[in-house]
């Protein structure tokens, strides 16, 4: 059964690199092939994770559009199957699909039911999708993913920051968006750590996990310069903690080794 993993949170939180460290942990976990979904309009998980940037699912609604003033014998839902196809990237051990953005002031709804139609078409084909939600609530609104087994929440140790989770968690317990578990990810976390009064904000939150990521200098140098977080130095211990969050079991020997 595949275990789909939404990674959501304020911008500029860090979510896009956690998501490319987890799919990286997937595969070394043996837990393959993997779905890294990038459906956030900057589309910026690709270069994280080794990858150019090739045709998108919004690229789709134009091709599709176009397509009806020609004639065929194809039904639009098989068109539309088809080109879903057409935007996999493959590589070693995870596939990449990337949401993208529309042209000027499209509409996001088409988009955003293809993105919808293209999960439940593949998902079961993976053992785990990691989805990189844009910034903020839109995804959940949307109802891009409506059965979640796990919602990581990412959040800097800053009030702003963890204000923001606050409204995620407010808008999916408004919303039929079935999450089995709920974890908040402290990112960037320098010195003392999270500041008492940050972690006083979601003190009474019903979440199955915690992780505290701390800043690290290497991972920032790959991220600003948009290299492959695959061939970073081995990620540390709270990395691997991310996968237990997420409810995802690791390796007895990740568990020994503490970088």
């Amino acid at each position: 059964m595949s275990r789909l993993i939404a990674i959501t949170g304020k911008g500029g939180t860090g979510k896009t690199t956690l998501a490319a460290c987890l799919v990286r942990l997937l595969i070394e976990n043996g837990t393959r092939p993997v779905l890294a979904v990038d459906a956030d309009p900057n589309s910026t998980l690709a270069p994280l994770l080794g990858m150019r940037l090739t045709p998108t699912i919004s690229d789709i609604r134009q091709e599709v559009l176009e397509s009806k003033s020609q004639v065929t014998e194809i039904t639009k839902e098989r068109l539309l199957d088809q080109k879903i196809g057409e935007c996999l990237q493959e590589a070693d051990g995870f596939d990449l699909l990337t949401m993208g953005r529309p042209e000027g002031p499209s509409c996001y709804c088409y988009v955003n039911n293809l993105l919808r139609r293209a999960l439940s078409i593949l998902k079961a084909n993976y053992r785990a999708v990691v989805v990189d939600n844009e910034a903020g609530m839109e995804h959940l609104s949307r109802m891009n993913t409506d059965a979640i087994s796990c919602m990581a929440l990412v959040s800097e140790p800053t009030l702003v920051s963890v204000r923001s989770v606050l409204r995620i968690l407010e808008l999916s317990a408004a919303l039929p968006v079935r999450v089995e578990r709920k974890a908040i990810v402290w990112n960037k976390v320098v010195g003392g750590g999270v500041p008492d009064k940050v972690r006083e904000m979601v003190a009474d939150q019903p979440f199955d996990a915690e992780v505290c990521v701390p800043w690290l200098d290497a991972i920032a140098r790959l991220t600003a310069l948009e290299e492959s977080v695959l061939e970073a130095p081995p990620l540390p211990e709270a990395c691997h903690q991310l996968l237990e969050a997420c409810g995802l079991a690791r390796p007895a020997a990740s568990r020994r080794a503490r970088p």
